[in-house]
């Protein structure tokens, strides 16, 4: 009985200890482990899903995206959480932080619509109807469209949109054939889920919805081998291959070792890439890669090979981003939209930036750079760089392209944008003596040298070497121009009837150049008639050189154009005049022209290249002159100017130069209304006042511009400035003559060519070892400057004490005379004159007897005022004073 007692006392208090028990457990909720998930993450950007596969009877399992709106490698995290719990016990979170997502089955918890109504968007590119001749450059296209999704969950939605997008420009903007496309994508043609949309669903395969299959491969490597593989053998030198790859990628250097996340976890490497691309750009296939997945900067390195040009959305350290208000990825949108010239939903854009017709790869990148509005840094290499700046889908770069240099900055690209100063070409140069030097001369004439060289660089910008056969160099000549014609260059223009004004050299060919090479040819140039008649003119010439693929000119017919310096990277033109400091007592011509067949007005300036060189307008007069028909254009047009003072307005003769003197770098001659095609002569002379001890050249301009204020054409001035002896000044010996006249003398002229002398105002009095002057009170200060036979200076100043002057005047008590006392007896042909200093009237005007000191004048006839009292000495003012009568 006691035991049965027992048993029952047992039972009751296992039921109670157990219902006990029962009442101090409690579930955690699906809601609940959402909220404490959301409180590990307050105020944070983050999707939340449930990780099915990986929940237990126990915990929940919560993914949290942390950085949704970029490529995988990111922060992710993976959240334990309890199913049950006791009363009023504290919920332990477990959080594992990861890169990359877990394989798993993942249901949507909270997951942000970011893109709101734009959500669902498509790319809907309309079909280009019209080809023009462009589906030669299509049908040598070929394209790996390349997503490697990873897992259903991390392949989202908007890299099929980037993929669509892309193989829609290709097949409807540019004609390239879907035969030639190949878009390799997460796990290919299989019919299960395989991609992240609101839900999870199987990719659609038609990516430009015409109700046929696109896609069929996977992304997996081996596809990838094989695709490559079968390309290069089909394909052919200067053939285009196109691989655009969205989606995911990784690094292990978070630098320069970088990777490309394929379907089911499998990667490619970017060394294994480039050696998939080592038969094609061996080759010398253009090879055209866009990388729009995390790290894609990492690959550019192992992609710097020849005839390859790689454009990746960040740097090997950085996530790349997807956009923030449309569901496509920010920096390969912009790209496509570039190529493209319209966005996914057709509002234009406009990256042709040269207006030349062709989306090049480089104007591509340039644009989806400067539009990219995320946090990701865009990186761009292309080998050489001529690959990037041609190739187009509407246009293939050559393997071999030569071309000659604008300026300094010219890659070659068709247009040069670099500069609208088309006649500084460092590749063209002038040498008298056949020695290879690289620093343009001007050519120089006499009996005993009657040629000249005319040197040209050759640049390959191409990624093949030029064997050097099948091209040639022809160089033209014209005399000093702003404004040339094609009828100058072509030696079909004369000047006064007599002498052509241009001409045409030996075509010379082109030798062997290597890939990334230049080469220098030199081509004899007879100089013109011109300077066999006038060996002392002082005649400069502009140049012009052209690749040809004949050796021969192809003749002149008026109205046709043979020549386009921006339009074209095989021409080059070289309008340079070196003006030597020996030289710099000449004046340097210019033929200025109307390149129109009808009245145009122009502007001409002379502009300074750098700040530097303004100063020449505060050491020099600066001084151009126009032969009449010039002035006469000009005087057609009002005479309008800036800066610009005219020095000898009244001439006599018809053929005399008028001249003006242009005051600062701001100087501009307007309106000067030239006829159709009329031309003639301009000419600079530069006259220096001031000195220095260092050698140091200016460079100025000479710009034709037209009346809306486009440069026509230029010719550059290199003015070279006389150097100032650095040994003591040059002894003047002043010697008293009759009159109060010295002679000044130089004491020692050795090595001296020429000697001038100027006054106190810097006006020029002599051109001899000595001058007679009369000193003046307020100019009796004197420089003599002596140069050299090679333009070098020395120079001497003096200052002579005034002889003659009026010391003193005395008027008397009664108004009726002035006393004038002079500081030394009066030299033949003296007067004093009284003037009034209202109006300049003359009053009185006395002769003073020779020998005179002092001189009483009778000034009863003369009102009450002042006045002014001057000494005049062979009618020069030697002195003034003012007096009140």
């Amino acid at each position: 009985m006691k035991k049965k007692v027992l048993l029952i006392c047992c039972i009751l208090f296992c039921c109670f200890f157990s219902m006990n028990t029962l009442a101090s457990v409690r579930s955690v909720t699906k809601p609940e482990a959402l909220r404490l998930a959301q409180e590990r993450f307050e105020g944070k950007d983050v999707d939340y899903y449930i990780l099915n596969n990986y929940n237990s009877v126990q915990n929940w399992t919560i993914f949290v995206d942390a950085e949704p709106m970029k490529g995988w490698e990111h922060d992710c995290y993976v959240l334990t959480i309890p199913r049950s719990v006791k009363d009023n016990s504290v919920i332990n979170v477990n959080i594992n932080k990861r890169q990359i997502p877990p394989k798993g089955n993942y249901v949507p918890l909270l997951v942000k619509n970011r893109y709101g109504s734009h959500a669902n968007e498509k790319p809907h590119i309309a079909k280009n109807t019209s080809s023009n001749g462009e589906d030669v450059a299509a049908k040598r296209t070929y394209a790996i469209i390349l997503s490697g999704g990873v897992d259903q969950f991390s392949n989202y939605e908007r890299y099929w949109n980037d993929c669509s997008f892309i193989y829609q420009t290709l097949v409807n903007k540019y004609n390239v054939p879907k035969d030639n496309i190949y878009p390799i994508m997460s796990d290919g043609a299989d019919p299960g889920i395989d991609m992240h949309s609101t839900t999870f669903i199987s990719q659609p395969l038609d990516l430009d919805y015409d109700g046929i299959q696109d896609i069929y491969l996977a992304a997996t490597k081996q596809n990838i081998s094989q695709t490559l593989s079968s390309l290069e053998s089909k394909m052919q030198k200067d053939d285009q291959l196109f691989i655009f790859v969205i989606d995911h990628g990784g690094t292990d250097d978070r630098d320069s070792r970088s990777y490309i996340c394929l379907w089911n976890y499998e990667s490619l490497y970017d060394y294994e890439l480039a050696n998939m691309l080592t038969p094609f750009v061996n080759k010398y296939i253009n090879v055209n890669v866009v990388l729009g997945q995390c790290f894609s900067g990492g690959f550019n390195d192992n992609l710097t090979k020849v005839g390859c040009v790689v454009a990746s959305a960040s740097t090997g350290s950085e996530s790349s981003y997807a956009c923030s208000d449309r569901p496509f990825d920010e920096f390969v949108y912009w790209w496509t939209s570039a190529v493209n010239g319209a966005t996914h939903n057709n509002t234009t854009v406009n990256a042709d930036v040269d207006h030349n017709g062709k989306i090049t790869m480089e104007e591509a990148f340039v644009f989806a750079k400067q539009h990219d509005r995320r946090y990701e840094s865009p990186q761009y290499v292309s080998t050489p760089i001529s690959v990037g700046e041609d190739l187009a889908f509407n246009y293939l770069a050559p393997s071999v392209d030569l071309y000659i240099k604008d300026n300094d900055e010219d890659t070659g690209k068709e247009p040069n944008l670099s500069t609208d100063e088309f006649w500084k070409s460092p590749s063209i140069w002038v040498r008298n003596q056949k020695d290879n030097i690289y620093e343009h001369q001007n050519p120089e004439y006499s009996k005993d040298h009657q040629q000249a060289f005319v040197y040209v660089r050759l640049h390959n910008r191409g990624k093949e070497n030029f064997e050097g056969s099948g091209k040639w160099v022809i160089v033209y000549w014209v005399q000093a121009s702003t404004g040339i014609n094609s009828r100058a260059w072509k030696g079909r223009e004369v000047y006064e009837g007599r002498y052509p004004t241009g001409g045409i050299l030996e075509a010379i060919p082109i030798p062997f150049i290597k890939s990334g090479d230049s080469v220098d040819v030199s081509i004899g140039w007879s100089l013109p008639q011109l300077l066999t008649e006038y060996p002392e003119g002082n005649f400069h010439f502009c140049l012009y050189a052209k690749i040809m693929d004949t050796p021969y000119d192809d003749g002149f017919v008026e109205g046709k154009a043979y020549f386009d310096k921006q339009g074209s990277n095989n021409q080059a033109q070289k309008n340079v005049t070196i003006i030597r400091k020996e030289d710099l007592s000449k004046a340097f011509n210019v033929y200025v022209r109307n390149v129109s067949s009808e009245t145009r007005p122009y502007r001409l300036e002379l502009i300074p290249q750098t700040p530097e060189d303004e100063a020449i307008f505060s050491v020099a007069d600066v001084e151009m002159g126009m032969s009449p028909k010039i002035y006469n254009a000009w005087e057609r047009g009002g005479l309008l100017s800036q800066d610009v003072e005219l020095i000898n307005q009244n001439t006599n003769s018809t053929s005399d130069m008028k001249r003006v003197k242009l005051l600062s770098s701001q100087n501009e001659l307007r309106s000067v209304n030239l006829n159709s095609k009329e031309f003639d002569i301009v000419s600079l002379k530069f006259r220096f006042k001031e000195y220095m001890f260092s050698d140091r050249d200016y460079t100025l301009d000479l710009i034709q511009r037209d009346e809306n204020g486009n440069i026509i054409d230029g010719e550059t001035f290199v003015v070279r400035p006389p150097k100032l002896l650095p040994h003591k000044p040059i002894d003047i010996e002043p010697i008293p003559i009759n009159g109060g006249k010295f002679e000044l003398a130089v004491v020692d002229t050795t090595g001296y060519i020429n000697i001038d002398w100027e006054d106190k105002n810097g006006e020029k009095i002599g051109s001899s070892n000595s001058i007679t002057v009369l000193p003046k009170r307020d100019n009796n200060q004197y420089r003599v400057i002596a140069t050299t036979v090679n333009g070098d200076v020395a120079t001497g100043a003096i200052t002579i004490e005034t002889v003659h002057g009026i010391k003193n005047i005395t008027t008397a008590s009664s108004l009726k005379s002035l006393s004038v006392e002079l500081n030394n007896d009066a030299p033949q042909n003296s007067t004093l004159s009284v003037v009034s200093a209202q109006n300049g009237t003359i009053r009185l005007a006395e002769d003073i007897q020779p020998g005179t000191k002092n001189i009483s004048i009778d000034t009863s006839g003369i009102q009450s005022g002042l006045y002014i009292v001057t000494y005049h000495i062979n009618g020069e003012v030697i002195d003034q004073k003012k007096i009140i009568l």
